[in-house]
């Protein structure tokens, strides 16, 4: 398999794990205060974005040329990076209100 194969398969192999990271994300904001929702509701939309945006770049790895691959790749990576930064920020903020008196438990 080519490089290119494999750097598209590992990437769409994290994508769909992070994607389910999300949904159970949503599922303990579900749980959460109305105020606490509406502080968790930035931290989840943005996770939601870059985890399109990471989605977008990827998609371009199956219709990028040789000569682009490199360049390709860093922004694969960037929004990669970009995409745990956000989601640990988010989970950093729902385990802060679930340590909250009347948090879930």
């Amino acid at each position: 398999m080519e490089a290119r194969e494999l750097y598209k398969k590992k990437y769409e192999a994290q994508l769909h794990e992070w994607s389910a990271k999300l949904d159970v994300m949503m599922a303990q904001t579900d749980k959460l205060t109305a105020e606490a929702k509406l502080e968790m509701k930035p931290h989840v939309d943005a996770v939601q974005s870059k985890l399109e945006a990471a989605k977008a770049k990827l998609h371009g790895v199956a219709e990028s040329t040789d000569d682009k691959w490199n360049t390709l790749v860093e922004g694969v990576d960037a929004a990669w990076t970009d995409l745990k930064a956000s989601a640990e920020g988010a989970y950093d903020a729902m385990k802060r209100h679930e340590k909250r008196p009347g948090g879930p438990s």
